[in-house]
């Protein structure tokens, strides 16, 4: 039962589920959220944040262009989770949570006009990272994992 529920291939539903819901529960109480509401003092917070751009706000190329990367990202992820050993589950498992969050903020970028919701404000004092979503944090968890994977997988080749 557990190896089900810890399936490589579940970390793209849940990546996805956790994030619309949690994006849902900020659009609800958006009002409150454009206050920031401290959750662990100033070290994390809550603020409601519209991203134009992709990662950070960088690049803000325009609606179309990042539904089309996020598209074609999403669809070359199934095709190398469908062409990866299914015993390299780490790295399946990587390639699904990088999948959930794509599409995560695809679904953002459609409905929303081009922008994404974004809510976690970490950082102490005047010095904060970017603000991100529960997607992020799929693709930057999912992307780390994949790379490390990647790498010892090469280095253990040349041995």
């Amino acid at each position: 039962m557990l190896s089900r529920i810890l399936a490589p291939w579940m970390w793209a539903p849940l990546v996805f589920i956790l994030d619309f819901v949690s994006k849902r529960a900020v659009l609800a109480n958006e009002a409150a959220l454009r206050a920031k509401v401290s959750v662990i003092g100033e070290f994390l917070r809550f603020v409601y944040v519209r991203n134009p751009g992709s990662a950070m706000g960088l690049f803000p190329v325009g609606r179309m262009v990042l539904v089309g990367i996020s598209l074609a990202a999403s669809i070359f992820l199934i095709y190398l989770y469908r062409t990866t050993d299914p015993g390299l589950k780490i790295r399946r498992g990587a390639m699904a949570a990088i999948l959930g969050g794509a599409v995560g903020n695809l679904v953002d970028r459609v409905f929303y006009g081009g922008h994404v919701v974004d809510f976690i404000d970490v950082g102490i004092g005047t010095h904060r990272f970017y603000t991100f979503n529960v997607a992020d944090m799929g693709v930057t968890v999912g992307g780390t994992l994949l790379f490390l994977c990647i790498l010892f997988d090469g280095r253990r080749s040349h041995d």
